[in-house]
């Protein structure tokens, strides 16, 4: 049986609203990327110094395209030729390919994309994390590694990678048990990903800069979840935000975690508990 959500559910809009959101933090993220590299977090001003467009004559051309004002509302994305062009610009300082094609986007779509896709994109990830993933195996005969379901060790060392490949690891494992219909092996990934995200966004500022249109997205696809017979489990904005406080007064702060710790047996293991309680809802059926 599929994974359900939790109450409120989805929009009843056939997902436009969540899309658009994805778009707007998409373009936020990029405007972002361009913003801090340039100084300015003014749409105008980044016509000028980009595009030698000033809205109100003088030098340059006097009209304006509000292309830069519509990625920060979500209207718009980076054209392959702006991306070029901000290339040149920034002499290779602005990455904005990396930024509107991360896929983290693909993984925020409602339906999750195919299980091969999912392994491409964990393939992408770096060499630590694809020893974890893939061990010392070989590609099959097509050139693709194919990775077993994780034990709770191997997922944890995932997540204590604290990078925005790691992030992107474990959100591709948690749709792939989706696409299995193995809760478990959604909600650990998934609860790795919460406890990392705060510090994603303390180290990677594009994602910061509107960091709760984000969050929004990713708790509607991962964090309202229902395991087994009814098992849910809160994944609250609050966490994250006291979580980049504490970040920002002391970069080495020791954050809350919901997945459990590696090194140690502890008393209340999230993952047991989703586990013992499917079991007891199959023993009565």
């Amino acid at each position: 049986m599929p994974t359900g959500f939790q109450h409120p559910l989805p929009p009843l809009d056939n997902w436009v609203s969540h899309k658009q959101e994805v778009k707007r933090s998409r373009g936020a993220t990029c405007y972002a990327a361009l913003a801090a590299h340039f100084g300015t977090d003014s749409p105008k001003e980044l016509e000028w110094r980009i595009d030698r467009r000033r809205p109100y004559g003088g030098e340059g051309d006097p009209s304006i395209s509000n292309k830069y004002r519509r990625w920060r509302q979500g209207k718009g994305l980076p054209s392959d030729d702006t991306i070029a062009c901000v290339s040149e610009r920034s002499a290779g300082g602005v990455r904005l390919s990396f930024w509107r094609d991360l896929p983290l986007w693909e993984l925020l779509a409602p339906e999750p994309p195919e299980i091969k896709r999912l392994h491409k994109i964990m393939e992408g990830s770096s060499s630590t994390i694809r020893r974890i993933l893939f061990g010392d195996s070989r590609p099959d005969r097509v050139g693709r590694f194919q990775p077993s379901m994780l034990k709770r060790d191997q997922t944890l060392a995932i997540r204590n990678q604290y990078s925005l490949d790691a992030l992107i690891v474990l959100l591709c494992l948690a749709r792939k048990g989706e696409i299995l219909e193995e809760d478990p092996f959604h909600f650990l990934p998934s609860a790795c990903a919460f406890d990392i995200f705060p510090r994603i966004l303390y180290r990677y500022r594009p994602l910061h800069y509107r960091w709760e249109d984000l969050f929004a997205c990713v708790e509607r696809i991962f964090w309202r979840r229902i395991y087994g017979d009814g098992v849910f489990f809160k994944f609250p904005i609050e966490t994250v935000r006291t979580s980049l406080l504490s970040l920002n007064s002391d970069p080495a702060a020791k954050l809350p975690r919901t997945s459990g710790n590696r090194l140690r047996v502890i008393e209340k293991d999230p993952l047991n508990e989703i586990e013992d309680r499917m079991a007891r809802a199959t023993s009565v059926t």
